[in-house]
């Protein structure tokens, strides 16, 4: 029998969905890859319109901004095509509605705070259009700031995704990487250098780090200088969290400062005053009071960028169109909002508020709240729209009242499931569906559970009340002992077999090394040259370490809880004590600098040694490996010198996937995860550069 594939899965369930036959339709939270959608787009420069059709290729990922897909465009009709767009090409769309509940409401919550409205890029066309001019014209000015343009992604089209209800938008699809984890034993050296202050020295490592940091020096300064300076946040570098946002193309070369580019101009969420999120922001905030700027978001001057492009007027005549239309979407855009930081008195002015009344029904029709009948009767109403913006107010009931009130499909819909028993059932029923759709989205599910989950709705609804909360792995062992046997096996049986099974490890190995040749961290060249050597004797032992290593993971949480638990037992008077003894015992155990796992992991190299009669090939595996989290890198350290890029690259691969559990600024490609690579990787490398150094001093000196 054929395995169930999740896109099948969840074409299955739409289908039930569909086949329920609901006067309302089902609104997903994302898109899958594989699916065509139809899109009525307008083109930047010119803004001219067409019907385009695009096939989802890959979803990238998603943040408080929005979410991001790889498309292929299949089609395009209109009088004229969109410059830009090509049939049978590769574009990165974004739509700007976070996949996640979560990030959506804390997004808008503190987008309400700030300006006391709903999120402007993903239900305002004149603030999607207003990004995307800014960022057109930011991409010409780049030529004169940073040599050339294509260091700024460029924009071609934005659209209006109904299934969603949110506004995107579609840029040219950047081959890239963040950046690749270089050996460096000099990182005190480069910790002191002054980037950004004259060339950086030849003979200091982690080139791509450095270059890059000059870069957003330099996109920030550029930003400033157009007159964009909110929109710079996205490059600030001690936000700590900017650095993915700025790629280097893959096609550029090799040159550490070749080919990076600037891919992000849709900022997340708005700065308060009094609530920074980053170390940046406590600057950013400092600076904006000086502005006169309580909170910051997108808002760029106008009478700035009017002065530069004055200043270069040649260099942006044929965008002299894209100028005028920002300067009116920008007023717009503005006044749609009550921002009462910026306008306050003048929001006593009849002709400001109606266009904030104005304002607040446009995002009602984008946010699919009122139909197109009710969509007009709100615009031409002021005392219909003030109770329909009160009724949101409503705790809990104000979404659902709204609709009720705005939307006679909907109401319909209500009716129906009030007064009939069969309704109430097929609505239950395609609502658990829906819920399954998103789990299985979240590998919370596999495809044929979701299934037999959707033969028992209530079993299902039962599982999202009481379990749905639960984090993703926590869940699908509590909910499944399938999934509970077949991953409590693999983590027993495979360090075993990538201990015993030669063909395993290099399979192993093999599949390491092309995800990393794909994320970009190896070339095809490094990818090739460590395939080719993947049996020779040491890199053979390595990988049996690894093994061992992997062995060695739960031993010391085992002993600590055996070690809290008798404590508790034994010293604790009553059972919260105990707990309270038992939880510290656990603690300083996770904190050790040397711990039972470690122990046993150090002792396995020494004897290794002893077995090889070998000292010269494993003593800096040897120290390293008695130390807690560390000593996992033990061997990628004591092979940088013979292979150093299997050693660059398994030690970067170690410190991405340590960082990507921490929340916000464990971000792939942030800050934070090279922080993580410098300290457990290249600083033990600088410490032993200077070990050595000092030991060939002392026998010169003898």
């Amino acid at each position: 029998m054929q395995e169930l594939t999740e896109q099948q899965a969840r074409q299955q369930l739409e289908q039930r969905i569909t086949d329920a036959q609901l006067l309302q339709p089902y609104e997903p939270s994302c898109h899958d890859p594989g699916q065509v959608l139809r899109m009525h787009a307008t083109g930047v420069l010119p803004a001219v319109e067409a019907d385009i059709e695009f096939e989802i290729l890959k979803r990238i990922g998603g943040g408080f901004a929005g979410q991001v897909y790889q498309v292929k465009l299949r089609s395009m009709e209109g009088d004229e095509p969109i410059a830009g767009l090509e049939i049978g090409q590769t574009y990165a769309v974004k739509i700007l509605i976070p996949p996640s509940n979560f990030s959506r409401m804390f997004r808008d919550l503190l987008y309400g705070m700030a300006y006391q409205g709903a999120f402007s890029a993903q239900v305002n066309p004149d603030a999607i259009r207003a990004g995307a001019l800014w960022q057109k014209l930011i991409r010409r000015g780049a030529a004169l700031s940073l040599g050339d343009e294509r260091a700024i992604v460029d924009v071609h089209a934005t659209f209006f995704d109904e299934q969603l209800h949110s506004f995107g938008e579609i840029s040219e699809w950047v081959v890239g990487r963040t950046w690749r984890m270089e050996i460096d034993d000099h990182v005190l050296k480069r910790t002191f250098l002054k980037v950004g202050h004259g060339p950086l020295a030849g003979d200091v490592g982690s080139g791509e780090y450095l270059h890059k940091k000059v870069f957003m020096r330099k996109l920030v300064a550029h930003f400033h200088e157009m007159g964009a300076p909110e929109l710079a946040r996205q490059y600030e570098w001690w936000t700590c969290k900017s650095q993915p946002n700025a790629l280097k193309r893959l096609e550029a070369g090799e040159g550490p400062g070749e080919g990076l580019c600037a891919i992000d101009f849709r900022a997340g969420l708005a700065l308060l005053f009094g609530m920074p999120m980053s170390p940046a922001d406590c600057w950013l905030i400092f600076k904006g009071l000086f502005r006169g700027q309580l909170v910051q978001f997108d808002r760029g001057n106008l009478d700035v960028l009017d002065e530069y492009l004055l200043r270069n007027e040649e260099h942006f005549a044929d965008l002299r169109p894209a100028v005028a239309e920002l300067e009116q979407r920008e007023a717009a855009y503005r006044a749609s909002l009550p921002d009462i930081t910026h306008h306050h008195v003048k929001l006593l002015g009849s002709q400001l508020r109606e266009s904030v009344r104005q304002g607040f029904v446009t995002s009602w029709r984008s946010k699919g709240l009122v139909d197109e009948e009710h969509h007009g009767k709100l615009r031409d109403s002021q005392l219909g729209s003030l109770l329909f913006l009160m009724v949101g107010l409503i705790p809990i009931l104000g979404r659902p009242l709204r609709r009720i009130w705005g939307d006679a499909n909907y109401a319909q819909h209500v009716h129906n499931s009030l007064t009939s028993w069969d309704y109430f059932k097929r609505r239950f029923t395609a609502r658990q569906h829906a819920k399954l759709i998103d789990w299985n989205r979240a590998d919370r599910v596999p495809p044929e559970r979701a299934l037999h989950l959707a033969d028992h709705p209530i079993r299902c609804f039962l599982l999202g009340l009481f379990l749905g909360w639960l984090p993703v792995g926590l869940f699908t062992i509590l909910t499944s002992w399938t999934t509970f046997k077949d991953r409590l096996w693999n983590a027993i049986s495979y360090p075993i077999k990538l201990y015993v099974n030669a063909e395993f490890r290099e399979d192993w190995l093999r599949d390491q090394v092309e995800e990393g040749r794909e994320e970009g961290m190896l070339t095809d060249a490094e990818a090739d040259d460590i395939l080719e050597k993947i049996k020779e004797p040491y890199i053979q032992t390595y990988l049996k370490s690894v093994a061992v290593h992997a062995c060695t993971l739960p031993i010391t949480q085992v002993v600590a809880a055996a070690v809290a638990v008798y404590t508790m037992l034994a010293y604790g008077n009553t059972w919260a004590e105990g707990m309270v003894i038992g939880t510290g015992v656990f603690v300083i155990f996770q904190g050790l600098p040397i711990s039972p796992g470690s122990t046993v992991r150090g002792l396995y190299v020494v004897g290794l040694m002893i077995k090889e009669r070998d000292v010269r090939n494993y003593w800096v595996a040897a120290l390293v490996s008695f130390w807690h989290y560390v000593g996992y890198l033990g061997f990628p350290i004591q092979m940088v010198a013979k292979y150093p890029d299997l050693a660059r690259f398994m030690g970067g691969n170690w410190a991405t996937k340590m960082v990507h559990i921490i929340p916000v600024f464990g971000e792939k490609g942030a800050l934070f995860e090279h922080w993580i690579f410098d300290g457990f990787f290249n600083a033990p490398l600088t410490l032993k550069r200077a070990v050595l150094g000092l030991f060939r001093r002392n026998r010169t000196a003898e």
